[in-house]
């Protein structure tokens, strides 16, 4: 082999290594949305019915909520409408924002099942639920995996 084909060699196990530690990083039971420099919650963890910050929303400020049993959603501002408020959060949620400056993770079960998989909701960060679309049950700032 010449000096080039090793120095490829090298990259690309280098670089294979390397993906294949991020690709370990996140769980496969756990979706990411990335922060941003917005804050478009204005709390730490607002829920909305439908996709895209649309629909009935829920908001809340608490660092952590062990099970959404109960919990409703309100009318939103006037940009999100107002499709199912008084519907249930807990199992309807398909949109979520972190207005606070600590990641959220928004679990499938609650605490009394184990928390389970997450959605990881970085600061300033909003978008669609992936893992837990639809299938949320409690939150907390804190990884409870």
């Amino acid at each position: 082999m010449t000096a080039l084909h090793t120095r490829i060699a090298l990259f690309a196990a280098t670089a294979g290594l390397a993906a294949g530690g991020l690709l370990l990083a996140t769980p496969a039971s756990a979706g990411t949305i990335p922060g941003g420099d917005e804050d478009i919650c204005g709390v730490q963890l607002c829920l909305t019915y439908n996709s895209n910050g649309a629909g009935g929303e829920w908001y809340s400020d608490a660092p952590e909520v062990s099970d959404l049993a109960g919990a409703t959603f309100g009318q939103g501002p006037t940009t999100s409408g107002g499709n199912c408020v008084g519907c249930w959060v807990k199992n309807n949620a398909a949109w979520g924002a972190n207005g606070g400056y600590q990641s959220v993770y928004v679990y499938v079960n609650s605490a009394a099942y184990g928390w389970g998989a997450y959605d990881l909701i970085e600061p300033g960060g909003e978008g669609n639920l992936m893992t837990t679309r639809n299938n949320e049950a409690s939150f907390s700032i804190y990884y409870r995996g």
